[in-house]
């Protein structure tokens, strides 16, 4: 029989067929890659929250600074999250890296926080800080002595109520400032802290944010539209509330 081709028709109507199965494809695995984002961030919360308690437990109930002048590991910074020495700081962001064990939170939390896939399948231009790092979780700093460890530390007792007291939450920030990133394109980074000023809350799911309580209890909060990172809008960056306020804080 003699060959032929197809017609536009036909032509049509195949690409048509596989368009059709492309976005379905696409739409399961979009949802794949937002459960296993939401699966990290609780598992990643929930190991941080129950080993802050344990902390707490051990240490007159006073919160572990959000950084650490104490250089009993050596020359570098002792972060909340961990220990990163000098001939790491030295090194671009992106190629830096940290030792958890030997942050604050080291013998309380397991060796099984894992990186949110949030921040490199979410479609948006993203910066990495460390090469371990984007476990997607911040910390809050007004408990903590404030981004440069030099306040006082809050005392779990004191609070007056801890179910409101958000102690770790889903965070990142949008940067514009060190390349490769610009103003002109801006790309997400993780980001650790949280505080009354910056604006560092990654509401990832659902344009919802997973927070921790300092009751030991978890849920979800919404953003305050008005603290919306523009720069980013897609990105669901932004704050509970408006910069100078502190509620879910202290």
């Amino acid at each position: 029989m003699r060959e032929r081709g197809f017609t536009l028709v036909e032509l049509l109507a195949v690409v048509s067929i596989i368009l059709t199965l492309g976005l379905v494809g696409a739409g399961a695995g979009w949802k794949v890659y937002e459960s296993a984002s939401l699966a990290v961030s609780a598992s990643n919360i929930r190991q941080l929250a129950a080993g802050g308690l344990n902390y707490l437990a051990e240490h007159d109930y006073v919160y572990w600074p959000y950084r650490s002048n104490d250089r009993s590991n050596g020359l570098g910074i002792t972060w909340w999250f961990g220990f990163e020495s000098a001939v790491s700081l030295a090194k671009p962001e992106g190629e830096r890296d940290f030792n958890a064990a030997l942050g604050p939170l080291g013998g309380y939390v397991p060796k099984s926080l894992r990186p949110d896939p949030s921040f490199a399948l979410g479609g948006h231009a993203f910066k990495p800080k460390f090469k371990n790092g984007y476990i997607g979780t911040g910390y809050n700093v007004l408990l903590g002595g404030g981004f440069m460890g030099a306040g006082t530390c809050a005392n779990h007792l004191q609070l007056s109520d801890p179910s409101k007291v958000v102690v770790f939450v889903t965070s990142a920030q949008v940067n514009t400032f060190q390349s490769p990133a610009t103003g002109k394109n801006p790309m997400l980074e993780e980001f650790y802290g949280i505080d009354a000023r910056e604006t560092t809350i990654h509401f990832r799911h659902h344009k919802k944010a997973m927070v921790s309580f300092a009751n030991g209890s978890a849920g979800f909060l919404e953003m305050d539209e008005t603290t919306r990172d523009k720069r980013m809008p897609k990105a669901n960056v932004g704050r509970f509330s408006p910069v100078g306020t502190t509620n879910f804080l202290k």
